[in-house]
């Protein structure tokens, strides 16, 4: 079972934050970014300019990065699935990091219903269907 956290400001926002929508107008990625195991068929991964690993699941998701900012214990990984508001959650092994290319600052990638685009200084912004999502930086994220 998933275990999510509350944001420490209380809960999370019904709507995306200022800009989130940015990255929307991003062109779209040429590169390496899927893998040949079978068990990711249909999936999108990417690297961030920084390392971080991050993947997006077919239909809408799953959606996640193997990474939560700084000073976040306790939590290996930021999430969304359809449906749900983001967070974090302990997963152990590394679910969303393959050995892909990196996402480009000012480019995106979309999947049957979900996208992520890396923005300034490798700031990553993912969405499920545009209802739920997060931007994740490394010294803060923002859960809708």
């Amino acid at each position: 079972m998933a275990l999510f956290a509350v944001l420490p400001m209380g809960a999370a926002a019904a709507q995306p934050p200022a800009g989130a929508d940015a990255v929307d107008g991003y062109p779209l990625a040429q590169g390496n970014y899927s893998s040949p195991d079978a068990d990711d068929f249909a999936w999108v991964f990417f690297k961030t300019p920084d390392g971080r690993g991050c993947g997006i699941g077919p239909n809408g998701g799953p959606v996640g990065c193997d990474a939560v900012p700084y000073d976040v214990t306790g939590f290996d990984q930021t999430v969304v699935e359809p449906g749900a508001p983001a967070g974090y959650r302990q997963s152990g092994p590394r679910t969303f990091t393959r050995d892909v290319d990196v996402l480009p600052e000012g480019h995106r990638l979309q999947n049957w219903g979900a996208g992520c685009g890396v923005g300034h200084q490798g700031t990553v912004t993912c969405h499920t269907y545009g209802e739920h999502g997060f931007v994740l930086a490394a010294t803060y994220s923002v859960f809708w």
